[in-house]
Formats: C-alpha cells, sequence, structure tokens
C-alpha cells in the first residue's frame, strides 16, 4: 500500500484544493491555523472490497480539482496528517483504480462528502457507516494533551451501523476479582459521537453493549492504553457481520 500524506504531497493537495490558503508561519491569526487532519480508513465495504482512493477538494469544485489523499488506502489504516487552513472540503472515497490516470472521474466516486475544518485543530477523519448502515465520514477531535506519568488518553469512538452503546472498562486483572470496583461504565455514546477518559497506562477488559438494552455486542480482553498515548479505539461495521474495532495511537 502506498500513502501519499505529509510533507510535499501535502502541500500539492492543499495547492489543489485551497490555493488561496494562508500557510502556518509566525504570522498566522488563530483564525487562520491550519488544522491537522487524519484519515482512517473504517469502513469494510464487502462489495467493492477494502482497498480504496481517497481524495479531497475545495467544497463545490467537482472531483477533477480534487487532490489525492490516500492512494490504495486498506481497511485499519491511518494516513496523515495533512495540514489544512480552514475552509470547507470535498472528500471523496473511491474505487482504488482512480489514481491510475491521475485525474478523478465522477463514476469511480464510491460516495462524497463536505467537511468544513475548523482552524488549529487535531482532528480524524474516518469513513465508516453511520447508524442506518450508510457509508459517511464521521470527524473526531484528538486531544493530545498531556496527561499524568503513568496514565494515557482512552478515546471511544462511535463509527458502527449501531444504535447507542455503553462500553465497559475493567481493569485487568483486578475487574475479574471484583468487577463494581474496577469497571467504569462509558457511554451512552451514538453514531458520530466520542468519550475521552483519561486512565491508567494497563490493560483493560472492553465490552461494548447496547445502551437501550444492555445486550453484548463485542468485547476484547486484555486491551492495551499505553501512558502518554492517546489511543483511539473506532467502533466500526454492521454487528452481526462485520462489526469490529479499528485503533489509531497519537502521542501526547
Amino acid at each position: 500500500m502506498r500513502k501519499l500524506m505529509a510533507g510535499g504531497i501535502a502541500a500539492a493537495v492543499l495547492t489543489v484544493t485551497a490555493p488561496a490558503a494562508v500557510s502556518a508561519t509566525a504570522s498566522s491569526t488563530p483564525s487562520s491555523t491550519p488544522s491537522k487532519v487524519y484519515v482512517v480508513h473504517g469502513l469494510p465495504l464487502d462489495d467493492q472490497g477494502t482497498k480504496v482512493d481517497v481524495y479531497a477538494g475545495a467544497a463545490g469544485a467537482g472531483p477533477a480539482a480534487a487532490g489525492l489523499v490516500a492512494d490504495d488506502f486498506t481497511f485499519g489504516s491511518t494516513a496523515g496528517p495533512l495540514s489544512l487552513p480552514p475552509a470547507s472540503y470535498d472528500v471523496y472515497v473511491a474505487a482504488p483504480t482512480a489514481s491510475n490516470d491521475g485525474v478523478l472521474a465522477q463514476s469511480e466516486v464510491l460516495f462524497s462528502k463536505t467537511l468544513a475544518v475548523p482552524a488549529g485543530k487535531n482532528l480524524s477523519a474516518v469513513a465508516s457507516f453511520d447508524a442506518a448502515g450508510a457509508p459517511t465520514i464521521n470527524v473526531f477531535t484528538n486531544d493530545t494533551r498531556r496527561t499524568g506519568f503513568f496514565s494515557g488518553r482512552l478515546s471511544i469512538r462511535h463509527a458502527a451501523a449501531a444504535p447507542a452503546v455503553n462500553v465497559d472498562l475493567g481493569l485487568y486483572p483486578f475487574a475479574r476479582i471484583a468487577p463494581r470496583l474496577f469497571t467504569t461504565r462509558v457511554g451512552p455514546i451514538s453514531n458520530g459521537q466520542q468519550a475521552d477518559r483519561s486512565v491508567l497506562g494497563a490493560r483493560y477488559d472492553v465490552t461494548v453493549r447496547v445502551a437501550a438494552s444492555g445486550a453484548k455486542v463485542a468485547s476484547v480482553p486484555k486491551f492495551k492504553v499505553d501512558r502518554k498515548t492517546l489511543t483511539a479505539v473506532y467502533a466500526v461495521g454492521v454487528p452481526g457481520s462485520s462489526f469490529g474495532f479499528v485503533v489509531q495511537k497519537l502521542p501526547l
């Protein structure tokens, strides 16, 4: 897989998508400070395969004016960060052959979404499903502020075709002995929402349940949260078929 992301490629994308954009310099005002944007593939496309191309361009300019962000992008992968000036962008998820001729055609677009990028943020744009099962792009905020020396930040992000969920975090192995003392419930979290917690850098038994009924959706035993790290866990896919988790880690 070849990823097109930061550095010269990002500069090329910005030239295509926002020719009048202001660069991040010492003279930049807070309202013009670029945001860091990661792109995450959390969309198991059974009929198209899990490999896609991702493009981005100025909102309304059309597919042909968009720049390539990620080529042959596979499920579970992360690209970026891109440095994007505050503006509205059309993001296109396309067939993996789209980049072969260097120009994105409308017929190659699987779906697209217009995203408003604010100034000075750290974001993850995730190709995923909405609650009803339609492909979409959800945007989540990456809180990269430092935590305590022995702790990290866990961000639970709902990007699955599922109703609101609760997530139980059981500190391993203590929660297996005394679950009421060592288990924390996070939620309810609906599609497109996130819940962040500063937690000890340790292992956790993670259980996802439907908020309305308490029915168990999935579990991950002994999931590791690293200290001084933002661990973003995306619930993706469709329960009963392609449901799973994608993990993104960023230093604090």
